[in-house]
């Protein structure tokens, strides 16, 4: 749907009354929409464009929706396109790359081309920059990461032929990336800096305005937030961490999940957490997240009444906006199998690789994925990582791996403010040298609706759980959170678990 602001906008720019066609030869211009495996069909993508031109004989540009229009694997990770496009059309002018959350003045985006020789390389976006060396982008121009520019993705991306012919040169070249793929945006920065910097352009916004070729528009959930109730938390823990990272959960917002579980290495009664039977991994953590995983199929299997439909695979060190994440999920079907969270890949562009859902921001399953999981991916070794494997066997299983960019497998500082003000935010990951009650005051405690106070017991309240050296005793919430109380919504979770 094209909301009130792009109809204003829409109207501002035919208001000469000439036909954007008048002004340029749009199909010098090849548009490519990316599209969530789960977004809009394709038909309403490509209509929010063809819209903007006032009759039926106007020229239009070369739009593909992908996947849709086109099938090309790992197109997310944005290198797999340039040999397709190329292919399809040699003789292009301008190749727009832009998201389904993405609106276009369509009038604008031509002046904004028309100002550029179309000659020459360019690479158009909306400026993001790093403040500090981040481990999303291993950590590259860790002496000033500052001084290098990449796109703000959803904002789109503008590249003059002769930079897509370089691209396509250098694939041709040297073939796709073998390795990992995180951040599309700024690996693409990366493979052209030799030859191509980015150029800055206000007129692609994050919010609507008449002088915007482009802007973002804001995710809004589908519906009535998913019942508390529909959610299950699952929270992966060993007992190292029983007395620092735990009284953090504990704290903050495992308060809103009405069913929760940790589970660990060893049965402490004091949290409690329930035993795996799978000893700690210091990397990897397959065997435990499988174990998880079939613990919570047996549990489902077991149940009287109906079980959730959405459980959640967290680390200790997870921050979470519950709220948030019972918005996000109004837009997706739990009665299909789905996995979801902050999507990275590993080769993803060629025929082996694979997609998979980053751990520390969190893992969505629906009740049919963990049904299908289930005693079918068994683990190469025990500290096999468990979110590619999990990744690799879901697409095996014809499990659709879904990606929203609210979720993180970083912390907050680890990527651009500007970058994170175009989100909604759902999770943030790690507790390294950040205050991760802060991080949780800020980003989700007013939607979840809880101030932060200590559980430490009233007798001891100069105890920092912060400090594990104190030995804090913690007051205990399996009252609060396992068993059902007069008017507290909470179901009990079966001991067997």
């Amino acid at each position: 749907m094209i909301d009130i602001w792009f109809g204003v906008l829409l109207c501002l720019s035919l208001a000469s009354g000439s036909s954007v066609a008048d002004a340029v030869r749009a199909d010098q211009i090849v548009l490519v929409i990316l599209k969530g495996v789960t977004g809009p069909p394709v038909l309403e993508l490509r209509r929010e464009i063809t819209r903007q031109f006032d009759d039926s004989n106007a020229v239009k540009p070369f739009i593909h929706v992908i996947p849709g229009d086109l099938h090309v694997k790992g197109e997310w990770t944005l290198l797999p396109i340039f040999p397709k496009i190329v292919e399809l059309h040699p003789n292009g002018t301008w190749l727009v790359i832009v998201q389904e959350s993405t609106r276009i003045n369509w009038s604008e985006l031509v002046d904004l081309t028309t100002s550029f020789d179309p000659d020459k390389e360019w690479f158009i976006g909306r400026e993001l920059c790093d403040k500090e060396p981040t481990i999303v982008h291993h950590f590259a121009f860790h002496h000033d990461p500052s001084v290098f520019k990449y796109p703000l993705g959803e904002a789109g991306i503008i590249l003059s032929w002769p930079t897509v012919k370089r691209v396509h040169s250098r694939i041709t070249r040297q073939q796709l990336p073998r390795d990992f793929s995180i951040d599309a945006q700024h690996e693409l920065a990366v493979y052209l800096m030799e030859g191509v910097n980015m150029t800055h352009s206000s007129a692609l916004c994050v919010r609507p305005d008449p002088n915007c070729a482009t802007w973002i528009q804001p995710f809004e959930p589908c519906g009535t937030d998913v019942d508390p109730g529909d959610l299950f938390f699952a929270v992966k823990t060993w007992s190292k961490f029983h007395a620092d990272r735990v009284p953090v959960v504990q704290r903050t917002w495992s308060r809103h999940a009405h069913q929760l579980v940790f589970f660990s290495d060893v049965a402490d009664e004091r949290i409690p957490t329930v035993s795996l039977g799978v000893p700690n991994a210091e990397t990897g953590h397959c065997l435990k997240t499988m174990a998880i995983i079939d613990h919570l199929d047996e549990w489902i299997a077991a149940s009287v009444e109906p079980s959730p439909g959405w459980y959640v695979i967290a680390d200790d060190d997870s921050i979470i906006g519950v709220r948030k994440l019972q918005e996000f999920l109004t837009c997706h079907d739990s009665s299909q199998p789905l996995l979801i969270g902050q999507r990275y890949g590993y080769a993803s562009g060629h025929n082996y690789g694979y997609d998979y859902i980053t751990g520390g921001g969190g893992m969505v399953l629906s009740r049919p994925a963990v049904q299908l999981i289930a005693g079918r991916c068994r683990c190469p070794g025990p500290d096999t990582p468990d979110d590619m494997w999990l990744g690799a066997c879901s697409e095996s299983l014809g499990i659709l791996v879904v990606h929203f960019p609210g979720f993180h497998q970083a912390r907050p500082d680890d990527y651009p403010l500007k970058l994170l003000e175009t989100q909604f935010v759902v999770s943030f990951h790690k507790h390294w040298m950040i205050d991760p009650l802060q991080v949780y005051e800020k980003w989700f405690a007013d939607d979840d609706d809880w101030s932060i106070k200590s559980p430490v017991d009233e007798d001891n309240q100069r105890c920092s759980l912060m400090n594990p050296s104190q030995n804090c005793h913690v007051k205990q919430q399996p009252v609060e959170l396992f068993q059902t109380t007069p008017n507290s919504g909470l179901e009990r979770i079966p001991d067997e678990l």
